[in-house]
């Protein structure tokens, strides 16, 4: 088995710092940690995927421009990012309008299809240009965002909510949520839990 890249394993550090140093609620915490001890615990198959980028990622240098406005740990997380993000093999959700689909893009970066392959642990990233609703979903795996721009949150068709650069957003398992984008490109990394 291959050992976890250094820029790999700064960008988990920063996520890490990230989640738990943002506004992260008290009922996500217990997801955090198993997320974040499983991956301190063992390094997965390093195995990266071929690269691909899609046309909607050429709005990801003013999302890491926009990472740079936040609290350290935003801009530490933003760089992390960015180093690892060539590795990715960005796709479309196959959901939504046309518009939505033209206007989103989501790339793993650990767990299946990532850099580093483990059935554990999910942890992506989802970017979404301005102007764009990304359309309300459900999941079983219960879901943590560090929140790297500006954009809202919604769940259960509630009021949108904006957690600003920093934040977190916790999705308790099958809640129905969505998130949008306003004059700039929102850009969030989102972890799960999926070891059962």
């Amino acid at each position: 088995m291959t050992k976890r890249s250094p820029a790999l394993q700064h960008f988990i550090d920063s996520l890490q710092q990230a989640v738990f140093e943002g506004d992260l609620p008290d009922a996500a915490k217990p997801a955090a940690t198993r997320i974040f001890d499983a991956l301190a615990a063992e390094d997965g198959r390093q195995e990266p995927p071929t690269a691909k980028r899609l046309p909607v990622c050429d709005h990801l240098p003013a999302a890491f421009e926009n990472a740079k406005a936040g609290p350290d740990r935003t801009v530490q997380l933003g760089a992390a990012f960015a180093a690892v993000e060539p590795q990715l093999t960005w796709i479309i959700k196959p959901v939504g309008d046309e518009h939505f689909r033209a206007n989103h893009a989501n790339a793993v970066v650990v767990g299946v299809d990532g850099i580093e392959q483990r059935n554990d642990v999910r942890i992506g990233v989802s970017l979404v240009a301005p102007n764009t609703h990304y359309p309300d979903h459900t999941h079983p795996p219960e879901e943590i965002y560090a929140v790297l721009s500006d954009g809202a949150w919604r769940q259960n068709e509630g009021a949108w909510r904006k957690p600003g650069l920093g934040g977190t957003v916790h999705n308790v398992p099958n809640i129905l949520h969505g998130m949008r984008s306003y004059d700039t490109p929102l850009l969030a990394v989102w972890s799960l839990w999926v070891g059962g």
